[in-house]
């Protein structure tokens, strides 16, 4: 059917195109040239038709629907696409396009190692970009590709990744092997969401072990780098106060100031006591969070709904999403706390060798979990370092 040379292909634009001819005197013509438009009794025929295919068009729709849920109760992959990174096993089947057909219920040994080393680097503290940087070295994506920020955290938030299937928002247990645990997967998915909310970009790869972590004593604003401006000023760096408001600047000579730092973390992750401060927490504290975020949405929807009911106390409604912020502020607490004690139990007893070849990001997370580094003026002037410019106080929760 034709509006002058637009082609209407849905049943449902039939009532507006009549209509909209009707009002502005259009003459409409059927392209097969079986109905007269303009004629009443073919119109009618012609809604009866339109509202047949409505209905064949719905019931092909829940057929498709019940055989993706009858597939995924069985564990089976639903849907089509590209082979997801992690799994697919060439078979002896040809496809049509002439490429063979992957059984993606099987994993890939090397992408599927790559996988779980990233969610631990993530887990262990290691920013997005780094995570992103080190996957590039090592691998690309399934179709070939440079990996890009948002290809993996989709990757990383997919059902896939624990094991499970996602049909209308029901979880099923899939046959494919998984990567993670649920809870594992909970965990990395509220992660991923905390950083979403404090750094809404994916940012560059950290470079300097102390950046953003170094405070200045006069403002205590957070220290960036710069070139030093003495003779060797392209190789030297500085971590220097960049607030111009700030009376008293200070700055720190990057490699000086990241040794002495890295040597009393070292000795600190080596003491016994380390982890007395840090206390066990429930696995099952991220999945807790989610569940009463959900909570809390339900609540604010209900509250909308019903502000205004004669019969409900917005007052009751307004005291649970109260109840129910508190204890996500509790669990998020705790969550926090489990996090340290993830990335101390891993850091702990570390050589120096090793501590070099850790991430830069994780070495930053662990001096961040440590200490506090506050940047003092120097006390004397000259070549060397001087460790009474630098306090370092020790975190204890």
């Amino acid at each position: 059917m034709y509006h002058g040379d637009r082609l209407v292909r849905q049943p449902w634009d039939l009532e507006l195109l009549l209509k909209l001819a009707d009002t502005r005197h259009l003459r409409l013509a059927s392209v097969s040239g079986v109905r007269d438009l303009m004629s009443e009794d073919d119109r009618f025929v012609l809604r009866i038709e339109a509202a047949q295919a409505c209905r064949a068009s719905a019931d092909t729709s829940r057929r498709v629907k019940r055989g993706w849920r009858a597939r995924a109760e069985a564990g089976k992959p639903v849907g089509g696409g590209k082979r997801p990174f992690g799994w697919g096993i060439p078979t002896d089947r040809i496809g049509r396009t002439g490429r063979p057909i992957y059984d993606i219920t099987k994993a890939v040994p090397g992408e599927h190692a790559i996988l779980r080393e990233a969610v631990e680097r993530l887990m262990a503290g290691q920013s997005q970009g780094g995570v992103l940087a080190w996957m590039n070295t090592v691998s690309t994506t399934s179709q070939g590709k440079k990996w890009s920020g948002q290809a993996l955290k989709h990757l990383l938030k997919s059902p896939r990744l624990a094991g499970l299937i996602d049909v209308a928002g029901q979880l099923y247990e899939a046959q494919w092997p998984a990567v993670v645990t649920p809870e594992e997967w909970e965990d990395l998915k509220l992660l991923l969401k905390e950083k979403e909310d404090s750094i809404p970009y994916y940012g560059r790869e950290r470079r300097y072990l102390l950046s953003g972590i170094a405070e200045c004593c006069s403002c205590g604003g957070f220290m960036r780098t710069k070139p030093s401006g003495g003779r060797n000023r392209k190789t030297s760096r500085l971590y220097y106060c960049w607030d111009l408001t700030c009376t008293g600047r200070v700055a720190r000579n990057v490699e000086h100031l990241d040794t002495y730092v890295t040597l009393r973390a070292l000795r600190r992750l080596s003491e016994p006591d380390l982890m007395e401060g840090v206390v066990t927490q429930d696995p099952r504290v991220a999945a807790e969070i989610v569940a009463l975020e959900r909570r809390r949405a339900e609540l604010k929807a209900a509250f909308s709904k019903l502000a205004d009911h004669p019969d409900i106390d917005p007052m009751v409604l307004a005291e649970q999403l109260t109840r129910v912020n508190g204890r996500i502020t509790e669990a998020r607490a705790r969550r926090t706390s489990n996090e340290r004690e993830r990335l101390l139990l891993r850091m702990q007893g570390m050589t120096r060798e090793q501590w070099d070849e850790t991430p830069i990001d994780v070495r930053s997370s662990t001096v961040r979990a440590l200490f506090r580094v506050i940047i003092l003026p120097a006390t004397w002037r000259g070549p060397g370092f001087d460790p009474d410019s630098v306090q370092l106080i020790p975190v204890t929760a």
